[in-house]
């Protein structure tokens, strides 16, 4: 299989479930974006069996990606307001806003831009013109600037916003690496893959070899070098066994070459060490939905409608009742956990 026309397939039914794995690895904005897309393909064509379902499937999920990129910025205002920075919080707040409406969430919100207010009057009563922390300039240099997006903030602080998706323990490890890395990370998330990998490799040094190969890997297998990727993915597990991002990127590189058994083993790896626990275990059940073993999917997914993880379970759950012709269960998982999408 063409691993690179996999990758930027113009599939929807291939789009929607890359966007699921984005979500499962909490790149909620790049999963926005494939489901967008996936919209667009939908709207424009013509013959595609399902269509209207698909379109829905696309709302229901781009709901689900602002749903949680909104919850990502409130936590990252609540954050600033810690450290003393209601500007910045107030930033925040207002991007999580515009994305949801869900009443839940806009109340925090709102609550929060009261505290912002209030903080920020204090800060006018005691700080001087001239000593404000919040007017220190900022050059070009300084800034994302990248033509492909909308971004236009402080390098590292955008640095700081992507990174706030990984697992705990690599966020902490990714904040240490200083500029030179923070900005391949940047230029790779904008799919400027050349040259990321010169970046790179410019940056490495010898330390933190399992991130270096982890994320060599990922731009690898982004272009469709997946021989070489592969062989990255398990050096990164090589150097660090407890790295969660190289073991996903793995199960991913397996994944998308249908080399189910293997992704299945894999996974089973992680599952067992309690590697992302609850993406391992959806993933697997992915797996079992590929390789047509629908009954242990179904199982699987049943046994998250309790966690966080809910929704998404409940969105795989309800695609495979319908495959299955359950069409009274699956209207049962919807209105259960997919009544509304705050819209």
């Amino acid at each position: 299989m063409n691993i690179l026309k996999k990758l930027f397939s113009k599939n929807p039914d291939d789009m929607m479930a890359r966007g699921g794995r984005l979500m499962e690895e909490h790149h909620y904005y790049e999963a926005r974006c494939v489901y967008e897309d996936a919209r667009q393909l939908l709207l424009s064509a013509n013959g595609i069996q399902g269509k209207e379902d698909l379109l829905v499937t696309c709302e229901e999920r781009i709901c689900s990606a602002n749903h949680a990129l909104a919850e990502l910025n409130i936590s990252e205002a609540e954050s600033a307001l810690g450290r003393g920075l209601p500007d910045k919080a107030l930033e925040y707040l207002e991007l999580a806003k515009s994305l949801t409406d869900d009443a839940v969430l806009r109340e925090k919100a709102e609550g929060l831009v009261a505290l912002c207010c209030g903080s920020s009057d204090e800060q006018r009563e005691t700080v001087s013109v001239s000593g404000c922390s919040s007017c220190s300039s900022c050059t070009p240099e300084d800034l994302v600037t990248d033509d492909s997006s909308d971004v236009n903030m402080p390098l590292m602080e955008y640095y700081d916003l992507l990174i706030q998706q990984l697992p705990r323990e690599m966020y902490s490890r990714y904040s240490d690496l200083g500029e030179e890395f923070a900005s391949m990370y940047v230029i790779a998330s904008g799919n400027r893959h050349g040259d990321a990998l010169e970046l790179l490799e410019a940056w490495y040094t010898g330390s933190d070899r399992d991130i270096y190969c982890y994320e060599k890997g990922m731009i690898l297998f982004r272009i469709g070098h997946v021989d070489t990727a592969e062989t990255s993915f398990r050096d990164a597990i090589g150097a660090n066994a407890a790295n969660s991002l190289a073991h996903l990127g793995l199960a991913l590189l397996l994944i998308e070459g249908q080399r189910l058994h293997e992704a299945g083993q894999q996974l089973e790896i992680m599952m067992s060490a309690g590697i992302l626990a609850e993406q391992s275990h959806l993933l697997r059940a992915d797996v079992h939905v590929l390789a047509g073993d629908t009954d242990r999917a179904i199982d699987m997914y049943s046994g998250f409608l309790t966690t966080p993880s809910a929704r998404m379970a409940a969105e795989r759950l309800r695609d495979v009742l319908v495959q299955c012709g359950r069409s009274n269960d699956a209207a049962y998982i919807v209105r259960r956990y997919l009544g509304g999408c705050g819209h």
